[in-house]
């Protein structure tokens, strides 16, 4: 049995998940929660707990610093983060630190909890597996048999790294940051030779798995982050990869089913590729100031054109598709966090408050504050419901 710790700051929302999941199907059991990361810490003290599902944004303290002090006093308990699809950084950040998978809270529908908890329990065990194997093979030795080419091959002794760790920790952030950027820019989706020397340099990088496989991963959660408005089917990643070939063979799958968003495979690779990183800046850039002309300059496209090009791809013109993504945002805001309404316009493109909630009434039929009284009010009828 896989016992649990949930941790988050709202009460209805570790309610919903205790009573709504269905744990006993995957082996686990909800033994404790929390409601910061200080509450969780005297919890792990005095109680065996395998799984700690926490929320990122808490008082006194945060998700990410319960992450990091888990780590070091836990270093072998897994932990799953449970957040706003749009906190991406905070994510990243969780992800670098170790955590082993991520929830959005905004897709906790019920025809979701066996894909979440299945998924959860898989990459567990395949942890505990990989611990196994730690007892008779070395974190380097292990790495190194996972970028051999072949079992005649020389084990590997990568000059590279030794080079990193004389320079410092500087130098191997700085790399890490720069080869995180080509990932997450998914140039390589349309540019086969972009991909092939992304591959390369992946591999002479020769990251620990672990580290591989947390840069991989980021990489779903940023995709299904961005298109999900215009893509029904997600991404995904294996649970762990157990050669680079099949790197190699998961980026190509990845990238051969990434070419027929919305129809993108009808469009030269490079019109399709320009609308992609137009709906990237989107999302990566929605609380500035965005311009359809300024939008198409930086992806090589004239105005005109880029128009036409971004509606019949993504189904929306430019300003609809903003307009649409910063109410969805500025939706689970409200809905997930208890930041001021000023706040939320002002982190959804929106200098103006009160501009913002006209654009808001129009898009959704109330003002932001009826729509979170609202929110509340049915999630609490929902928790008395299931009692």
């Amino acid at each position: 049995m896989i016992n649990v710790l949930i941790v988050d700051d709202d009460q209805l929302v570790r309610k919903g998940l205790i009573l709504a999941m269905p744990w006993d199907a995957f082996e686990m059991k909800v033994v404790g929660e929390a409601g910061n990361g200080e509450k969780a810490l005297e919890f792990l003290s005095d109680n065996r707990v395998d799984l700690v599902i926490t929320d990122l944004a808490m008082p006194v303290m945060s998700g990410i610093e319960l992450i990091r002090i888990v780590r070091e006093q836990y270093p072998d308990l897994p932990i799953a983060v449970l957040t706003l699809h749009q906190d991406f950084e905070y994510i990243q950040e969780a992800l670098r630190l170790g955590a082993i998978d991520y929830i959005a809270k905004v897709q906790l529908e019920k025809e979701h909890f066996d894909k979440v908890l299945g998924r959860i329990r898989d990459r567990i065990q395949a942890d505990r597996r990989k611990r196994l194997n730690d007892d008779v093979v070395s974190e380097f030795d292990k790495d190194a048999q996972f970028y051999r080419e072949d079992e005649r091959s020389t084990p590997w002794l990568n000059e590279s790294n030794y080079e990193c760790e004389q320079i410092g920790t500087t130098f191997v952030e700085a790399r890490d940051e720069s080869i995180k950027d080509k990932l997450h820019s998914f140039q390589w989706v349309h540019d086969d030779r972009n991909l092939q020397e992304l591959l390369q340099q992946l591999k002479m990088m020769k990251l620990p798995v672990t580290r591989l496989m947390q840069l991989l991963y980021g990489v779903t959660v940023d995709w299904n982050r961005t298109f999900k408005n215009i893509v029904r089917t997600e991404m995904t990643t294996p649970v762990q990869f157990a050669c680079w070939q099949e790197v190699v063979e998961w980026m190509a799958d990845f990238r051969a089913k990434a070419l027929v968003i919305a129809g993108g495979q009808y469009f030269r690779k490079e019109v399709s590729s320009s609308i992609m990183t137009a709906v990237k800046i989107v999302h990566d850039e929605l609380q500035n100031p965005l311009f359809a002309s300024d939008v198409s300059k930086r992806v090589n496209l004239s105005r005109s054109y880029f128009n036409q090009c971004f509606k019949e791809m993504v189904g929306y013109s430019f300003n609809e598709y903003l307009r649409k993504t910063r109410i969805d945002k500025a939706r689970d805001y409200l809905t997930q966090t208890a930041k001021p309404i000023v706040w939320i316009a002002e982190h959804t493109g929106y200098a103006d408050e009160k501009y913002f909630s006209r654009i808001f009434r129009e898009q959704v039929g109330m003002l932001p504050s009826e729509y979170r009284k609202h929110q509340e009010e049915g999630r609490w009828m929902e928790s008395r419901g299931d009692e």
